[in-house]
């Protein structure tokens, strides 16, 4: 690829620096993560105007562009489709990496079936009934009898259920992820809490924009968007040490660490705040865009 050389003083945006903020832009970006909902497109998932024109440049000029989300791969490619763009991505936090429309993963990171049952008994004696997400082309998800989740999606989710039940999934299948969406704010921060100090699993929030409340998903140690990111980089011959990353929910949060420069929209978590070298206006505003004024590329 053709990286972007940035020289001479930096320019003037909207965006302003993060108070806790000690890093500077490295002088080439090798590479762009972005979050998706409430970052590159807002809650009803539609990209601002701005934001498809930023992309364009980033494309003509050669920068690539990778998605980093808490989604399905299949939930996410329809908003992408809608939108006119079609990006490679990170998928279920860091779970799966695969370039759009494909089924064979740059980057894949399942749980061992011991872990994946473990993980579903300590659930089940929560109470909780989940989605487990699993590795397959065709239909995905794996559902409880009556899963703790926004209703809506149960119906949206539908044509992809497959017709096993949760312990025979575990046990026999590649699972890459459990999942609650919509959930209450005190009552999923007090179950990630609670799983990943009896399971080997981590535990990653997001604000979801879609249904309300939360997002939560449990994944294999080790796996985060970050590490997705890493293997992306490794697969594409990119310098992981130059990239700039951008979400607004604490499961970014390691995403932005690893980067070597974070941005947050302005809604972002206090957590994604908190690790951001600059804060761009929000997904709705096309805030997005100011990232082709850091880079110094012109029509933005």
């Amino acid at each position: 690829m053709r990286p972007v050389s940035v020289s001479g003083p930096a320019p003037t945006l909207s965006a302003v620096p993060c108070a806790m903020a000690d890093r500077t832009l490295p002088p080439r970006i090798d590479l762009v993560v972005t979050d998706l909902d409430g970052t590159l497109w807002d809650g009803t998932g539609v990209i601002h105007p701005r934001t498809l024109r930023a992309l364009s440049i980033l494309g003509a000029a050669l920068v690539p562009v990778l998605a980093a989300t808490g989604r399905r791969a299949r939930s996410t490619w329809p908003v992408m489709e809608v939108n006119g763009v079609a990006l490679p991505g990170v998928f279920l936090d860091g779970a799966i990496g695969l370039e759009f429309g494909a089924t064979t993963p740059f980057n894949r990171h399942a749980f061992s079936p011991a872990a994946a049952a473990e993980v579903l008994k300590t659930l089940e004696e929560l109470g909780i009934s989940p989605c487990i997400n699993v590795d397959d082309p065709g239909r995905d998800v794996v559902l409880g009898e009556h899963p703790l989740t926004h209703p809506e999606y149960l119906r949206r989710v539908g044509p992809w259920v497959r017709e096993e039940d949760p312990w025979t999934a575990v046990r026999t299948l590649s699972v890459l992820a459990f999942t609650l969406l919509g959930g209450e704010p005190s009552l999923i921060r007090t179950l990630a809490a609670q799983v990943t100090a009896r399971s080997p699993a981590a535990a990653a929030i997001s604000t979801d924009r879609t249904y309300g409340g939360l997002h939560l998903s449990f994944r294999a140690l080790g796996v985060s968007k970050w590490a997705g990111v890493l293997a992306f980089c490794a697969a594409r011959g990119l310098d992981a040490g130059r990239v700039l990353a951008i979400g607004d929910s604490d499961n970014d949060v390691e995403l932005l660490e690893g980067a070597g420069f974070a941005l947050a929209v302005a809604d972002a978590s206090a957590a994604v705040l908190a690790c951001a070298d600059q804060v761009l206006a929000p997904a709705s505003e096309g805030g997005w865009a100011e990232i082709v004024e850091l880079l110094g590329l012109s029509g933005g």
